[in-house]
């Protein structure tokens, strides 16, 4: 009887998780605005799933509010909005120099707060892509408990397309 090994039998399967390193480059955004620390799971063109753990020494902590701590539900929009980027990119292409990606609606609901030791996971879902505009929704959970619901859409645009350039 012949041994298989079966590595040799099976398919290799793509690497579908970032790190906070490479996840970054498919960003324009740099810190602090940077919201993100992993990309757990990924599939082009349907879904994404990434990570943001929160932490009582973040920068946004100190100011908000400083006699009990909460995540600012703007910063988890942010969040969102890269977490569609990523997902935006990884099913199309890259963005080239010259583009930027503007945010064409979001619709958000929240639900609890959010508070450092928080790891927040957000389940990214690709409703359409037509031409330069993606349409994703989200839901965000901690603990398996959902802190927020968003539905939003991205255009991608030419940078000069955007107007006069003031910087």
């Amino acid at each position: 009887m012949q041994r298989v090994d079966s590595a040799q039998t099976t398919e290799p399967t793509a690497k579908r998780t970032m790190g906070f390193t490479e996840l970054k480059s498919w960003l324009r955004h740099r810190h602090p605005m940077v919201y993100l620390d992993r990309i757990l799971d990924y599939e082009p063109g349907v879904r994404l799933r990434s990570s943001l753990s929160v932490s009582g020494t973040m920068d946004v902590i100190a100011g908000h509010f400083p006699e009990r701590a909460v995540f600012p539900a703007s910063h988890l929009t942010q969040a969102f909005a890269q977490s569609g980027i990523i997902l935006y990119q990884l099913s199309t292409s890259r963005l080239t120099d010259d583009e930027i990606t503007v945010i064409g609606s979001v619709k958000a609901r929240f639900t609890r707060v959010v508070v450092p030791g928080d790891r927040v996971i957000f389940d990214v879902r690709s409703d359409r892509i037509r031409g330069n505009t993606f349409s994703f929704s989200c839901r965000a959970t901690v603990d398996d408990h959902v802190v927020a619901a968003f539905k939003g859409t991205l255009v991608r645009s030419k940078i000069a397309d955007l107007g006069e350039q003031l910087w």
